[in-house]
């Protein structure tokens, strides 16, 4: 529905409540009647409309709840009497000016799912008796709640057809001519719309392992960048089963992703991403509150990942079966998807309590193992590098790149100060004994990292690469070792 009708709806809705008090007026014989809606979240009454005989009132559009007298009346539930200078000081009538020729105010709360919503006054010269007055208030109140929820059924149609509208637009978001990456960073953020109070989360196989690779941009801390998908989790059923898998969370159980991850609340729906029949990746949707997920809305997120799949699929072309869309041959993310990763982290990380630390890492002794093995053993090498690299796998969070040959980037997410010292920790304490590859042979390695913490307002993803190819240049130029000319 465009916004002409929804605006020419409001204005009919306002023009009636103008007509109703009017008439309120008039019935009761009354000097002035006016009615305030109770704004608590901004602490105001907000004037709806008013009719008066008398030309020295004036009424101001919003006033704070201290600065006027209905703030002692604003919790009342029934109809009530008050009487000027007995009950408040004729003063505090300061939509008054000058002479304040009335003397009684008969106060008319109306009430909206147990709360005082708006209160309208009636004010008279003379004490208007409530028992002759009955029907008129009692129709009065009746009117002014049928109204009410007839502007409400018509905003609610009206914002119903523009969800559809919205819905439509979010599905002509992701196009064929997109990188499959962008199309999987589309879809999150256009999913994350439906999900107030959760998020949208992207598991694929990377790294030798099912992990967490992109979250939207407004998604909760959880479940972590990097997490490793177990069995028993909704993430892996969704994926076992080939179709999409809806679970209610008790206790903190099922997990999403995995039995090390946190805030398991609500509820969770599981969408598989199928490319040429073939399972590539899982998107778990989330949120706080089991409700969110109506049938409407599980149909609108899977027909999002619908279509992300077909848009990936019409430019993947025959995929081997044992082919990975979104990694390298050594198994680490392609540059498309960890730059947005990255980019997400940026985003985040002014609002959110978690670090992110992005960087690049490579081996010392590259010209030695060059000289020593043949290209096969040094896939293979580099395809181990990547496992022992992986956060996961090192009680950390975060996900391994690929920038190019023997260089590797790497992104590590946590609340701790010391996490990604602690990721390195643990990686070089792998290598201190030599890492064993297919076949048998024994490698002896040493790596370098160049590694930089995100900090709020330090520029975008590219500016963070350039940052941290020159942390690794430094870090090499002070090892002696072969300058970073592979970036």
């Amino acid at each position: 529905m465009d916004n002409k009708r929804e605006e020419k709806a409001l204005f009919e809705f306002k023009h009636a409540l103008e007509d109703i008090m009017q008439l309120l007026r008039k019935s009761t014989e009354a000097d002035t009647v006016y009615m305030y809606w109770v704004n608590r979240t901004r602490q105001q009454f907000v004037l709806e409309t008013s009719s008066t005989i008398l030309p020295n009132v004036m009424f101001k559009d919003r006033i704070t709840f201290e600065e006027y007298y209905l703030d002692n009346f604003k919790e009342i539930e029934n109809v009530i009497q008050l009487k000027v200078e007995e009950d408040f000081s004729v003063s505090d009538l300061s939509h008054y000016h000058d002479h304040v020729p009335v003397r009684f105010l008969t106060l008319i709360p109306f009430i909206n799912n147990g709360e005082t919503v708006a209160l309208t006054v009636v004010e008279t010269e003379f004490q208007i008796n409530l028992t002759d007055y009955e029907d008129v208030i009692s129709a009065y109140r009746n009117a002014l709640l049928n109204l009410l929820n007839t502007y409400l059924e018509l905003t609610d149609l009206y914002e119903n057809e523009k969800e559809w509208a919205r819905y439509d637009e979010s599905l002509e978001s992701m196009t064929h001519k997109m990188h499959k990456a962008e199309v999987l960073e589309v879809m999150a953020a256009e999913m994350q719309k439906y999900l107030r109070s959760g998020g949208v989360s992207v598991v694929a196989r990377g790294m030798d392992s099912w992990c967490n690779i992109l979250r939207s941009s407004k998604s909760p801390e959880y479940p972590k960048l990097g997490l490793l998908m177990e069995e028993k989790s909704v993430a892996y059923d969704a994926l076992q089963k080939g179709r999409e898998v809806f679970a209610i969370h008790f206790n903190q159980n099922p997990k999403r992703i995995s039995s090390a991850e946190t805030n398991t609340d609500g509820a969770t729906y599981a969408i598989p991403i199928m490319i040429h029949d073939r399972r590539h990746a899982v998107v778990i949707a989330y949120d706080k509150n089991p409700l969110t997920f109506k049938d409407s809305v599980k149909h609108k997120l899977k027909n999002l990942v619908r279509i992300a799949s077909l848009s990936i699929q019409v430019n993947q072309g025959k995929v081997d079966v044992d082919k990975d869309i979104l990694t390298s041959e050594y198994g680490n993310f392609i540059p498309e998807i960890w730059e947005r990763t990255l980019a997400t982290q940026i985003k985040r990380v002014s609002r959110s309590a978690e670090k992110t630390w992005f960087g690049f890492v490579t081996i010392d002794n590259l010209q030695e193992l060059r000289s020593r093995f043949r290209l096969e053993d040094l896939k293979r090498l580099q395809r181990s590098v990547v496992n022992i690299l992986n956060p996961g796998r090192n009680g950390s969070s975060g996900l391994i790149g690929f920038n190019s040959d023997y260089i590797y980037t790497a992104i590590i997410t946590g609340n701790d100060d010391q996490a990604c010292q602690k990721w390195i920790s643990a990686v070089d304490s792998k290598l201190e004994e030599p890492v064993k590859i297919l076949g048998g042979q024994k490698i002896k390695l040493s790596l370098t990292y160049g590694m930089i913490e995100v900090e709020p307002n330090s520029g975008d993803q590219y500016e963070q690469i350039r940052l941290a190819k020159r942390k690794l240049s430094d870090a090499m130029n002070g090892n002696q070792a072969r300058p970073a000319s592979n970036f």
